[in-house]
């Protein structure tokens, strides 16, 4: 890959300027009760910061001291308890807001707004880190900005070569590209311009793309085969795995999504003609075919309208275990659940909510993932 001149990255105020502050609302919460203790050992802070299930929560407790804010930055092991949050549109503010899914809360949050229309703005995330699309009605492509919601650094990328339908990330390196492509946009997070990889062979489009482990995965239409993308500059290198009948599976399906699980890839597809709307797929390196599977090991898989955004395990107690949740229309969000196969939607109620049907505008934030 080439180096081209760098961008000066831009880094905005620490999460406490970000407004994520609460007040206690139990006696039984565990920040209290450690507030009540005569001396509570420092030693024993990411002990108690362990069970907190809300950022509210875990904020405050980083608040009390300068000591507690030193033992507890927002880390992924400092944060592996907590539960799945909703980047949300909030008409008082003008802005987004994070929204607590499980408890149906409302967090003290404003994502930091620069855009001129907020109906012209999508968001794509992993984990805690967003990407901000804001379009331009004038015919441009926009403007791209990465952003971690909990450190508040913030960095915009290179002017858009094109509209783009997804945003994947893997440490600096960023890619842009659309639902079907050809063309990969690829730059690392402080250079001046994209650079265009593309796929030579006119067979080919590249669907679902994402990383596990630094590897670069897609499914290749129209042969729904699994390969490893290499961008070498300004090309594309596919790796199939696996021969033709490694696809059959998954042949006569409308939507395959790639997923991760404790760095296991995984195949999400929505089934045509079936009572379970959705069949996974683990894939097999050794036999080196998919083989589907109802179990997740008590994690669950999150989506963003289809594109993958993270993995939770078994400690998130207000997560349902075996379930695959995504994103939808007018404040909805879905879960699916592998065990049983039943589907249920929820909306997103709360005060200051925009009335917008723009289902682009739900998000789902991981805050255990860095």
């Amino acid at each position: 890959m080439s180096t081209p001149a760098k961008r000066r990255t831009i880094i905005s105020p620490s999460a406490t300027a970000l407004a994520l502050t609460s007040t206690p609302t139990s006696s039984t919460n565990p920040v209290e009760t450690a507030f009540s203790l005569p001396y509570f050992l420092p030693e024993l802070i990411p002990l108690v910061a362990g069970r907190l299930t809300s950022l509210q929560d875990f904020f405050a407790l980083r608040a009390a001291c300068r000591t507690y804010r030193d033992l507890l930055p927002p880390s992924p092991s400092n944060l592996a308890s907590q539960a799945p949050l909703l980047l949300v549109p909030h008409k008082a503010s003008a802005s987004e807001a994070l929204f607590h899914a499980p408890l149906r809360r409302l967090l003290r949050f404003r994502l930091p707004s620069t855009r001129r229309d907020p109906s012209l703005t999508s968001f794509y995330s992993f984990g805690c880190r967003v990407a901000i699309h804001d379009r331009c009605a004038g015919g441009s492509h926009g403007q791209l900005h990465i952003c971690h919601l909990l450190t508040g650094e913030r960095a915009r990328l290179p002017d858009l070569p094109k509209y783009i339908d997804g945003v994947i990330f893997s440490g600096d390196l960023v890619l842009i590209f659309t639902q079907r492509c050809r063309v990969i946009y690829y730059c690392r997070i402080g250079d001046a311009s994209w650079q265009a990889a593309r796929c030579d062979d006119e067979r080919y489009l590249l669907c679902s793309l994402m990383f596990v482990k630094g590897t670069l995965y897609a499914m290749i239409y129209p042969n729904k085969r699994l390969a490893v993308v290499e961008l070498r500059n300004s090309s594309v290198e596919l790796l199939f795995l696996g021969d033709e009948t490694s696809a059959q599976s998954v042949q006569d399906q409308t939507l395959l999504c790639l997923a991760e699980c404790h760095d296991e890839l995984l195949l999400v597809v929505r089934m045509l003609y079936s009572q379970q709307p959705y069949h996974v797929f683990r894939w097999q390196s050794a036999e080196r075919k998919w083989e589907r599977t109802t179990s997740l090991g008590g994690c669950s898989l999150f989506f963003n309208r289809y594109q993958f955004v993270g993995c939770l395990g078994t400690d998130h107690p207000a997560v349902q275990k075996d379930c695959i949740y995504f994103t939808g229309y007018a404040r909805r969000w879905g879960e699916y659940s592998l065990a049983d196969g039943s589907w249920h939607q929820q909306v997103a109620e709360y005060p200051g909510q925009a009335a917008t049907e723009d289902y682009s505008k739900l998000t789902w934030v991981l805050p255990s993932i860095g």
